[in-house]
């Protein structure tokens, strides 16, 4: 089996609103944000009593992998055509003798082995956010926008820039997608079998939360706001900065746990091993 890996990327999704937006967004839920229950209903404060205390900007990930499968094979099967009426009990195709069963009833017919060329193309494609693994349905919208390549994560960090790394590797959505794509086929002899991983991608999407303050009842509430579709939602608190750097080979190792999967096919796992051993990057 011939298995190729496509190029690992990294990207930082360009924000799609300005700052003064993003902010004017999460000024107009900040009063929600500081209410909870009935009661925070009402005793919601008024918008002038509520103070911007703070802001943080950060980059939060998620993954795109798509990879296919191309298999091409033979397999021998017998075809089964119905005699033209009932009075036909046996028939000549290409030279062959073929006696016809069932014959001087109805559905008499014969039968004849065929050889069968076949192919099968497959396809798999996920986006999954790198924190939670949940599914990313706006993915494909996403990563169509402006965006930046970067060659590491170190890149991003900044003072200003909280980056949160994946839980999630891209082992583990490899490992998911070849085990979907590795199907048993219906062969007498197989001429080809081909996985390639296509893209593996990570990609940073810009968040920026707003913490509001109530001085008057020492209260404080979080608005974060997606810098990309502009979707707001509420948070009890600001997130906490994790000092935690994670190289891009750790984060793009396809080889142990892919080897994993495909364990009993030595001669698979061998050919994977070699191609993340030769990986530059």
């Amino acid at each position: 089996m011939d298995i190729s890996l496509g190029e690992s990327k990294i990207y930082s999704l360009d924000p799609r609103f300005a700052p003064e937006d993003l902010l004017r967004k999460a000024e107009e839920k900040k009063t929600g944000a500081l209410g909870t229950g009935f009661g925070g209903l009402l005793s919601r404060p008024k918008p002038e009593e509520v103070m911007l205390a703070a802001t943080q900007y950060r980059l939060e990930p998620f993954w795109h992998v798509a990879a296919k499968a191309h298999y091409v094979y033979d397999r021998m099967r017998d075809y089964t055509v119905p005699a033209s009426a009932t009075d036909v009990r046996a028939v000549t195709f290409l030279g062959n003798d073929f006696a016809v069963s069932g014959a001087g009833r109805p559905g008499a017919a014969f039968g004849f082995p065929v050889l069968e060329h076949c192919a099968d193309d497959f396809r798999e494609e996920v986006w999954q956010e790198g924190a939670t693994g949940a599914h990313v349905p706006n993915g494909q919208a996403l990563l169509a926008g402006p965006k930046t390549e970067r060659a590491d994560p170190a890149e991003l960090s900044g003072a200003d820039t909280m980056v949160i790394m994946p839980e999630h590797r891209a082992s583990a959505i490899v490992r998911s997608l070849l085990a979907k794509l590795l199907r048993p086929l219906q062969a007498d002899q197989v001429f080809e079998e081909s996985l390639e991983v296509e893209c593996i991608e990570l990609v940073f999407r810009p968040i920026v939360a707003y913490e509001f303050v109530l001085p008057a009842k020492d209260r404080r509430g979080v608005v974060e706001v997606d810098a990309l579709t502009g979707e707001v939602k509420t948070a009890t608190s600001l997130k906490m900065q994790i000092s935690r750097h994670v190289s891009k080979d750790a984060l793009f190792d396809i080889g142990a746990d892919t080897i994993g999967l495909l364990v009993p096919g030595g001669n698979i796992a061998l050919k994977v091993a070699r191609l993340a051993i030769d990986r530059s990057y």
